[in-house]
């Protein structure tokens, strides 16, 4: 089984190689940490390791930024508790690898927390990594499971578990195709923490035992900051012009081509609503260039953050501009500045953005129908009243007009989306005194 596997990922990664080496190219992806990903681990980081007992080893492994943000709790509280515990956080994407770097390379919790790259399902990669390695218990976030991984963690008698488990409906489908690989991975996992009795039944479904599954809320609720105004928004607000006096619809996260239906939204309200303005934050930075594309056969002027960094004061944003937010990491400030919110990715059937920021800020907030990527949390704030559904430029300037005529309403379904938040956090703490119970060993 384990030669085949490796076939058959030596024949993928030959067929994936053009893409691989475009992407590269284009955008500067899988050009670096290849002895990483083939399993090596850092001198430095192998010494850091014995210095600790295997016993107080955990590995957390986080697929990218979502599933690394929602860890911050538990990784604060782990460290907290026991003064020798060692947190190996492990991350597949660049970008991910970058944060986990960021947040945990310098700080008060360098000595206790290291970060490396999860390496690739070879079987030799595998047995090189976990040998050096060698955690007392891995942890998956969400859902990464590998059956390579799963296997050579199980021979060396480490503990594998699943928290924040969270599996769709769509990845369900696809993974009954494959249910035989899958079950007998499943059946090696100690145990399951998931989001939803929904997503729990797709896991027993998929060969997962019921007496190993636990139902909590998910960790992002944990990591949610319930503030009206984030730090740094200020500073943001006067580098851009966005006084005070003026309401900005924010579209967040947008997928390509969602930024025509916020556009048309924008002119059909503006003249009625003169200190309306619209802020829009592509999800990538190769949307950029179609939303400036857009904008000017709008005969409206991009204000694009990147030309107006903090520390200036910039006049009010005139009515024929739009504030295009082309930097990283300052989604929440400009959402902390609006009078409601798009949720991107979801008028187009690309699964939606989080909406869980939106909602810790009070902020009314509304999405499309593509949102399968956050279906329980959606069918919370729909439920509780904290959100709602559009389906086109039609459906988005009704809401947007309803909020800017009645700004009790609009407050009540932001504070809704709240207390949706704030009644279902403890899962970070929850899952830090399990994991620390069974850290002595497997099982």
């Amino acid at each position: 089984m384990t030669v085949l596997l490796d076939i058959c990922y030596f024949l993928g990664l030959l067929l994936a190689l053009p893409v691989l080496v475009y992407k590269s190219w284009r955008t500067g992806k899988y050009r670096k940490d290849w002895p990483a990903r083939l399993g090596r681990v850092p001198p430095d980081q192998l010494q850091w390791l014995k210095a600790a007992p295997r016993e107080g080893r955990i590995l957390l492994h986080c697929v990218s930024v979502g599933e690394l943000l929602s860890t911050r709790l538990l990784v604060e509280e782990l460290c907290r508790s026991r003064p020798d515990q060692r947190i190996i956080i492990t991350t597949t994407t660049d970008t991910g690898t970058a944060r986990a770097r960021a947040m945990y390379g310098s700080g008060p919790l360098a000595e206790q927390v290291c970060t490396l790259r999860y390496p690739l399902d070879f079987s030799w990669a595998v047995r090189r990594f976990l040998n050096a390695v060698q955690p007392s218990m891995v942890v998956l976030v969400e859902l990464e499971t590998w059956p390579n991984f799963i296997r050579f963690s199980r021979q060396s008698n480490i503990s594998v578990r699943i928290i924040n488990g969270r599996l769709t409906e769509r990845s369900f489908r696809r993974y009954r195709l494959i249910r035989p690989l899958i079950a007998g991975m499943f059946r090696s996992i100690d145990s399951f923490g998931v989001q939803t009795p929904a997503i729990a039944a797709r896991f027993v479904a998929l060969g997962a035992a019921p007496d190993r599954m636990e139902v909590l809320p998910t960790m992002k609720f944990d990591t949610a900051e319930m503030v009206d105004q984030e730090t740094g928004a200020d500073a943001l607000a006067k580098a851009v012009g966005l006084g005070p006096q003026l309401r900005v619809l924010v579209g967040g996260s947008i997928g390509p081509g969602e930024q025509d239906t916020l556009i048309a939204t924008y002119l059909a309200l503006r003249q009625e609503f003169a200190n309306l303005r619209l802020a829009i934050a592509p999800r990538k930075p190769e949307i950029v260039p179609q939303v400036l594309l857009s904008l000017q056969r709008a005969g409206l002027e991009a204000v694009r953050r990147s030309t107006r960094p903090d520390g200036g004061v910039a006049p009010l944003l005139r009515a024929d501009q739009v504030l295009v937010l082309d930097t990283l990491g300052e989604l929440k400030k400009l959402y902390s500045l609006a009078m409601g919110v798009f949720s991107g990715r979801s008028l187009i059937p690309l699964g939606g953005s989080d909406m869980i920021e939106v909602a810790a800020l009070a902020k009314p907030c509304c999405f499309g129908p593509h949102t399968y990527n956050f279906t329980d949390v959606v069918e919370l704030l729909l439920q509780e009243g904290g959100a709602v559904v559009v389906h086109d430029a039609g459906d988005l300037q009704r809401q947007v007009k309803l909020w800017l005529e009645d700004a009790t309403t609009a407050r009540t379904m932001g504070l809704k989306a709240r207390q949706c938040i704030v009644t279902r956090r403890g899962s970070s703490q929850r899952y830090a005194m399990e994991l620390l119970q069974r850290c002595q060993g497997p099982g």
